[in-house]
């Protein structure tokens, strides 16, 4: 069976798709769903048509007859009549998905706020309302003051607990600044290159658990000849020795690439 049976070309050479054709992997051949589901009595609608060395020749004489045009006519007044059957699961669907939608753009633009300012997200308590809750869930609230939907958002999902979803809790906004951090660390590797020239500066520091990180520091110049300086990110130190933060600035320098 060719894949050219299921499309019709016509004079001007326009191609569209058969969409009436339906191939039954069971029986090994194909069938006219109008037809079928509307009386038809040749092979196409009762038994299958699986004739592969005549199928386009049989295809054209079965589409341009008038006992097919009449079922598809038939199938279309009832899809107008009756409209989809899963119309109702369909808009429930797209309801939920743009419901989602607009939870997320409030939290992504917290998010990018807080972010572009270096400011802490969380709080010694998860729980809205709570004068301890953080930056993340303060701002939140600040925004439901003046925003009915995330209000009642915040009041129906905001703290049910593990186990329900609201996409307000510290792991969503965690995702989100993973994904915001590989996005920002692409552009600048791609200013970087496009400089061709930069220097690098590295520096270790102990953080809050007393293990000595790498920061890793690139000045260079842009194309308008601004001069900028970009925090690429912190490596762990391997040690002190030159050989060793050479090792180190080739292992970043191989991530970039």
């Amino acid at each position: 069976m060719s894949k050219s049976i299921f499309i019709s070309t016509f004079v001007n050479g326009e191609k569209i798709n058969r969409t009436f054709l339906i191939y039954s992997e069971s029986k090994g051949s194909i069938f006219c769903a109008p037809c079928y589901l509307f009386g038809g009595t040749t092979s196409f609608a009762t038994v299958g048509f699986s004739d592969w060395k005549k199928g386009e020749e049989k295809i054209k004489r079965h589409e341009s007859s008038q006992h097919h045009k009449l079922c598809v006519m038939n199938m279309k007044e009832r899809k107008e009549v009756l409209n989809r059957v899963d119309q109702k699961l369909k808009y429930q669907v797209e309801t939920e998905i743009n419901y989602w939608k607009n939870v997320l753009t409030r939290v992504v633009a917290v998010v990018k706020s807080l972010s572009s300012r270096g400011m802490s997200f969380r709080g010694d308590d998860d729980r809205f309302g709570s004068v301890h809750n953080g930056n993340f869930m303060m701002s939140l609230e600040l925004i439901a003051q003046f925003d009915p939907f995330l209000a009642q958002h915040i009041e129906k999902f905001g703290n049910k607990g593990k186990g329900s979803t609201s996409y307000l809790s510290f792991n969503i906004y965690e995702q989100f600044i993973s994904i915001m951090a590989d996005n920002v660390i692409q552009q600048m590797v791609k200013e970087i290159k496009e400089a061709k020239y930069f220097s690098i500066s590295i520096d270790s520091t102990p953080d809050i658990s007393h293990v000595d990180q790498l920061s890793f520091i690139f000045r260079y110049v842009q194309k308008n000849g601004c001069l900028v300086e970009r925090f690429l990110g912190f490596l762990p130190n391997s040690g002190h020795k030159s050989e060793e933060l050479a090792d180190a600035v080739f292992l970043v320098l191989n991530r970039m690439d």
